[in-house]
């Protein structure tokens, strides 16, 4: 039980004090003594006859809801006083320094912390510790005298406070009364300015300004009001990958440490690495995510300038063998993936099976491998069972603040990753390779047969 306090100085109508005055404390709603008490907890009932300090100061605690009135007599005059309490104490002042409003404040902890609690949902706090200067607003939460967050009723609970230049937003889930808080941080603004959305650090401190977030399936991004360079930045773990930005040429999206980005200039898409605009280093596509076809209005163009060639040769009789077998090779064909999906409506291409072409070679004492016109690249796989995922239902408190976040069901599926390099993959990867032929250069070749 936590009982309000009365206190009052006795005081007669003529403004004088009535030291040591002896008062009563009448019910009104009986008619009878009203029960008071020396304590907040109602431990120890006080018997009349009441008096006043040497100040005339008068302190009682009494039940909440109590209609009462209160008397003193003494050698100076009279004094009357009619008080109603509601269901909690209007403006409460504890000894401590902490005030209710509407409530008997919680115990918050002493010395180096003072709160204003506004009935069972909201406080103002204030905190002096050490060289640290904290203040705050808390949402059904108090600091207790052994060191730690409880939750004032079983509901959610919400803090914010301001330290050392930053603003910091905690947020838990629903708990019992009088339960250990275990906070977690939504939100922060450091002292550099910058927007932390689940996580506390910056990575770059320094060197980024704006929005940071973090968490999962949420990239890290930074946003910065430049006029020119990167705008948005994005991290994996603490490191930059990549980034949207603007420079003189026109927007781009660039990738870092070895990947590849776009340029997206006034009549064209020029490739860039490492956030720099590159020539002859960008390829489109790679042996295991290919395109799957291509729509130009015009043919390729294809670099042919003499200026940038060496070693020009006339072929041997060794090459000039292997072009006539190749005219010999060309196959009509139908792809395997296309069957599976049209079934009969697959229609039908024409070509030169990779393993022909490289053979040809091998028949004349030549290593296909020399030759742009064939290709060879290797990766390695990897496969993992992603387990089915079932629908969960968003739940929420009687707050309206959500306990449980929806998802969206999912059927199990073999996920596969690919590694372009032997080591970046992990043990036990399995190695891929696909053969390839550069048709433009192989039929300037088997021109050269005809």
């Amino acid at each position: 039980m936590s009982l309000p306090i009365y206190q009052r100085v006795a005081v007669t109508d003529a403004g004088d004090v009535i030291p040591g005055a002896e008062y009563t404390v009448i019910n009104e709603n009986t008619g009878v003594a009203a029960p008071i008490y020396s304590d907040r907890t109602g431990a120890t009932l006080l018997s009349a006859p009441y008096f006043a300090d040497s100040a005339g100061t008068i302190q009682f605690f009494i039940a909440q809801g109590t209609t009462f009135r209160v008397a003193a007599s003494g050698g100076v005059g009279t004094y009357t006083d009619r008080y109603v309490y509601g269901v909690a104490e209007a403006v409460l002042v504890q000894a401590d320094g902490n005030v209710g409003i509407g409530v008997v404040p919680e115990t918050w902890r002493a010395n180096d912390f003072i709160g204003l609690q506004v009935g069972t949902g909201a406080a103002v706090y204030g905190r002096g510790y050490g060289d640290e200067d904290k203040s705050g607003l808390a949402s059904n939460a108090y600091f207790d005298v052994s060191d730690r967050w409880q939750y004032i009723a079983a509901k959610a609970a919400t803090n914010y406070y301001q330290v050392s230049g930053q603003h910091l937003f905690q947020v838990a889930s629903s708990g019992t009364a009088g339960g250990v808080i275990s906070w977690s941080e939504a939100m922060r603004i450091n002292s550099a300015g910058n927007l932390l959305l689940g996580t506390t650090s910056d990575f770059a401190s320094g060197t980024v300004d704006g929005i940071i977030a973090q968490g999962t399936n949420k990239p890290a991004a930074a946003f910065s009001n430049t006029a020119s360079g990167q705008i948005v930045k994005f991290y994996e773990g603490g490191s930059l990958v990549g980034s949207i930005g603007i420079q003189s040429f026109g927007f781009e999206i660039s990738g870092e440490s070895g990947h590849s980005g776009i340029s997206f200039a006034t009549v064209a898409w020029v490739p860039m690495n490492d956030g720099a605009r590159v020539d002859d280093t960008i390829s489109l596509g790679v042996s295991s995510y290919r395109f799957d076809d291509i729509y130009l209005t015009n043919a390729p163009t294809i670099t042919s300038d003499r200026n940038e060639k060496q070693d020009i040769l006339e072929i041997t009789t060794a090459e000039y063998n292997v072009a006539k077998a190749c005219k010999g090779l060309l196959r009509s064909f139908r792809w395997i993936d296309a069957v599976e999906k049209k079934g009969d409506d697959a229609r039908i291409h024409f070509g030169i099976m990779a393993q022909d072409l490289q053979d040809a070679f091998t028949a004349e004492g030549l290593d296909a491998g020399k030759y742009g016109m064939f290709m060879s690249n290797t990766w390695w796989e990897t496969e993992t069972e992603v387990a089915a995922v079932e629908a969960v239902d968003e739940v929420t408190d009687e707050d309206g603040n959500v306990t449980t976040e929806a998802v969206e069901a999912k059927d199990a599926y073999t996920r596969t990753d690919t590694f372009e390099t032997l080591a970046e993959a992990p043990a036990g990867a399995t190695e891929r390779t696909r053969l390839g032929v550069r048709y433009s250069e192989l039929l300037a070749f088997i021109i050269a047969a005809l």
